[in-house]
């Protein structure tokens, strides 16, 4: 029996002590319910996540436009060096490093030869010195009466150039010193520049035949047949690279043209103007009168206006890009963009001026004005 209690009584320590030795569960209180004041403020003050996400989807303008970009655009220019293509080189490498298509440059020629190629859809854009031969395509008339109008319409304005006789003799002082020389003056296909030239003449006071004209494709075909004496001048824009390295081994010299001269061009030919040439000017020995040529951008009529709209924001949003490029390159500016409205602008073209404040009522109604008149 000692033995039996003594047991017992080592048994019941043993329990006590694996009862003290067990931890005591742990009892935990339930969450603090949030401050009722505190979530109010937060959501007034920080926006979610989600709703963040959200507001930047829709309110980027960009989003849209750069979703249905395709991989390449094509842009249209005369020769190369010319200043259609100096300029699409330069706005190339803007609209590949901001946007998410590459711009092929394609020295085409003269409208004659790139319009067609816009009508096929194998261009997008093209660079130009030629605001009435577009004009003259998009209403389908002169030279275009027999296609019918075109699917071009401007984009915007850029370099406003001099734009006349220049050549090698610098014994040819006035337009009458042209009598019996022969000059690159029509570019087939084009009422630019052979109509100007011939009321330049006229006034001028020569005769039809006294100048003989030749025609010519592109200013590098020029400039070449300069060089090897097939003419003795040229009717261009003169910041031309062919015509500025000519000008290095043969100088060039540019013809006067009185301004009352200049206004009976104008008269009939609204998009054209008159300037000074100053000396200095790229290829210019002395102040002289001359036309001023606006140089522009034009795009495809049926162009979407989210892929017109994103391609000049990337140009004219990133002017320090390009603005030393080359002389001209200065004057593409958003403001210049909209000077001149010789054809109706595209859509797209005008959302993007709208927003950067510079299509003002002017330019509403004369692009009203030009949209209200007969094609073809």
């Amino acid at each position: 029996m000692k033995k039996c209690g003594l047991w017992l009584a080592v048994a019941t320590i043993m329990v006590l002590l694996l009862l003290a030795c067990t931890p005591k569960p742990v009892i935990t209180p339930p969450p603090t319910p949030a401050p009722t004041v505190a979530a109010p403020t937060v959501r007034s003050t920080v926006p979610t996540p989600a709703a963040t996400t959200a507001t930047a989807t829709v309110a980027s303008p960009a989003t849209p436009a750069a979703a249905k970009l395709p991989a390449v655009i094509s842009v249209a220019t005369a020769g190369i060096g010319s200043i259609g293509y100096i300029s699409a080189s330069a706005f190339a490498e803007v609209i590949g490093k901001y946007t998410s298509t590459k711009a092929s440059v394609e020295p085409a020629g003269g409208t004659a030869r790139w319009l067609p190629l816009m009508k096929s859809k194998q261009v997008e854009f093209a660079v130009h010195c030629a605001p009435t031969d577009i004009k003259d395509a998009y209403y389908g008339q002169f030279f275009w009466k027999d296609g019918g109008p075109q699917p071009v319409v401007q984009a915007s304005i850029g370099p406003i150039q001099p734009w006349g006789f220049v050549v090698t003799d610098p014994k040819i002082k006035t337009l009458a010193d042209l009598k019996g020389k022969k000059v690159y003056a029509e570019i087939k296909g084009q009422r630019v520049p052979l109509e100007p030239v011939k009321i330049v003449l006229r006034e001028g006071g020569l005769n039809p035949g006294d100048v003989e004209i030749l025609p010519f494709a592109d200013i590098n075909e020029a400039a070449k047949g300069m060089s090897d004496g097939k003419a003795v001048g040229v009717f261009n824009v003169t910041s031309v690279l062919p015509l500025v390295e000519l000008d290095r081994t043969k100088p060039l010299y540019g013809v006067p043209v009185p301004k009352e001269i200049v206004d009976k061009v104008n008269a009939e030919f609204s998009e054209l103007g008159f300037m000074t040439w100053k000396k200095g000017d790229n290829i210019g020995k002395e102040d002289i009168p001359f036309i001023a040529q606006p140089c522009g951008m034009a795009t495809r009529e049926d162009m979407d206006p989210d892929i017109v709209y994103a391609i000049l924001s990337a140009i004219y949003n990133h002017y320090d890009d390009y603005k030393d490029k080359h002389p001209v390159m200065k004057e593409w500016t958003a403001e210049r963009a909209v000077s001149l409205i010789g054809s109706p602008v595209h859509p797209g073209a005008i959302r993007y001026f709208k927003e950067k404040g510079v299509w003002k009522d002017t330019q509403e109604k004369l692009n009203q004005k030009l949209l209200s008149q007969k094609r073809g």
